[in-house]
Order: structure tokens, then sequence, then C-alpha cells
């Protein structure tokens, strides 16, 4: 028992590399924003006080504690459209780093008072993006590769390059949790323990983006790639926090969103999920790539000068 206490208070509390939370800092708040902009041409249509549907309507339809933003306003569409700009602004200094722990708390905020506006058009990585906001406002996630972190390094504010990772350790559970959670749900299904279900999902007409290869129809096929997401789904969050188990995992997940990008139209699902991948790889071999890519891009630089 002792053991296992002194792994677990380890695995949350001893002091890890900064550089796969900043990755994330930056995916993530690339991934806000471009929600942002994708619901900006119909944000009054969807948000604004005489939008398709009334904020009197969501109030009746969701009852209990509302962590609302939109509450707060004078009933005014004006006000509405600064907070498009407002919520914008917060996630882009995430992904500069300005600010981290505010530009967080305003993030999360804003994910809020979308969730609660507007829960009609929102989907499982909306919800997955709302959690680890909650979870970033307590990670020093611009400890490097941020305005932060120059800030800090100018007024010779020294500190050390390590972090406890408790709040990115539970992001992370928070992945492994939504591949549980969907296997746990499609085994209920009998088309998936039959494998036909992939079948239905090439023909959700209207979710298609690309075709799909007819030899991806067939009834092997279908079968053979209907087991394997259940497979996949149940083996990442019990392997993923074995090393000799990651990278093929990792490599597994971004192939299988890819492959789901490619056939589906489920705007930036994929992406929410693989941003958070990289919490999951080797700090020094991520540090040592970034390092080499830089290097790489100078000396193109300099050859086109």
């Amino acid at each position: 028992m002792q053991d296992l206490r002194r792994k677990a208070d380890a695995f949350f509390f001893q002091p890890i590399s900064p550089y796969p939370l900043a990755a994330y800092r930056i995916l993530f708040g690339t991934c806000v924003a471009t929600t942002l902009l994708l619901l900006h041409r119909d944000w009054m249509a969807w948000f604004g006080m005489h939008g398709w549907v009334s904020p009197e309507t969501i109030h009746k339809a969701e009852s209990g504690f509302r962590l609302n933003a939109f509450d707060l306003l004078p009933n005014d569409d004006g006000w509405v459209r600064l907070c498009f700009w407002i919520f914008l602004s917060a996630s882009l200094a995430l992904v500069l780093g300005f600010c981290s722990r505010l530009s967080s708390a305003i993030v999360f905020l804003a994910l809020n008072a979308l969730n609660q506006r507007m829960p009609l058009i929102l989907h499982g990585g909306d919800t997955f993006l709302r959690a680890a906001a909650f979870f970033l406002v307590f990670c020093p996630s611009g400890m490097v590769w941020s305005v932060d972190a120059l800030i800090r390094k100018r007024r010779h504010i020294l500190r050390p390059i390590t972090i406890k990772p408790w709040a990115q350790r539970l992001i992370q559970y928070q992945l492994v949790l939504i591949y549980l959670s969907s296997f746990l749900w499609k085994i209920k299904g009998e088309p998936w323990r039959s494998g036909t279900a992939l079948f239905y999902v090439w023909h959700l007409r209207e979710l298609q983006r690309f075709p799909v290869p007819s030899l991806f129809h067939n009834s092997a096929a279908v079968h053979i790639e209907s087991w394997s997401v259940l497979v996949f789904e149940l083996a990442f969050p019990l392997l993923i926090w074995l090393k000799r188990f990651r990278v093929s995992l990792l490599t597994i997940g971004i192939l299988f969103h890819l492959t789901l990008e490619y056939a589906l139209n489920i705007p930036m699902f994929q992406w929410d999920m693989l941003s958070a991948y990289v919490l999951f790889v080797d700090p020094y071999a991520l540090e040592r790539g970034i390092r080499h890519f830089f290097k790489v891009w100078k000396r193109r630089q300099v050859g086109t000068a």
C-alpha cells in the first residue's frame, strides 16, 4: 500500500518537463480560436439575443446552476458581438502564452458560455476542451515557449524549468475517459458487437465529407474496422500509461482520427482530441524535435537571404 501511495504521489507531483504542456497550450488555444472563427459567420444567429433559439427557451430547457457569461450581459446584441472578440483574443493570448492563467480562465468561461447558451450545436470535442480549459487554469502552461517566459527573462526572474504535473495528468485522464466511455457505450450496441456499425457510419449522408473508398465498404473490411475501433478505444486508456505501447497507440490514434476527419464532417472534433496527444509525447524528444525544426528553418532562411 505504501509503495502504491509513493507511485501515485510521484505520478501526480514529481516535477516534470514543461514542454509537452506548453505544446498543448499552443494546440489547445489554436483549436479554440479555430472553433470560434468557424462560428463567427453565424455568431449572432446562434448566440444573439434574437437568435434562432432565444435565451428564454434555453433557460427553460436547461435548469440548475448555469455558468453563463451571456446571462450577465445587457439585452443588447452589441455586447454579444463584443464577447466574440474577447473570447477570440483570450484564445490567441493562450497560443502566445501571454497571461496564460488569466487567458485560460477567460477561455474556460467562454466555452461554458457557448455551451450554456447553445448546447444544440456542440459535440464531445467541445466538452473535452471545456474540461481541459478548467485544468489549464491551474497549470503553469506559460513556463516555456511563451510571452510570459520572455517577460520573466527580461525581468531576470529565474524559475526552475520543471512543473508539478497534477493538473496536466487530469487533462490526460479526461482524454482516456472519453475513449473508455465511448467503448462502454459502443459495446452495448448490437451493430458494434456484430461488427457492422461502420457500414452505417460510412453511409451517414448528413455527415459525409469525402467518399470512403469502396475497399472499406465490403463486409469483411467493415467487420474488421468496427472491431478494431472497439479494441483501440479499450486499449488506449489501459495501455497508454506504459511506455512500451505509447508510440504505437499514439500512431494508431492519429491514423484513426485522420481517417474520421477525411470521411466525416464533424468540425474540429478530431483535432480537439489529437491536440491532447502531445501530453503523452516524451518531453526530451519533443524539445529536441522543436530545436531541430528551428535550426533547419534558420538555415533555410539564411540560404534564401
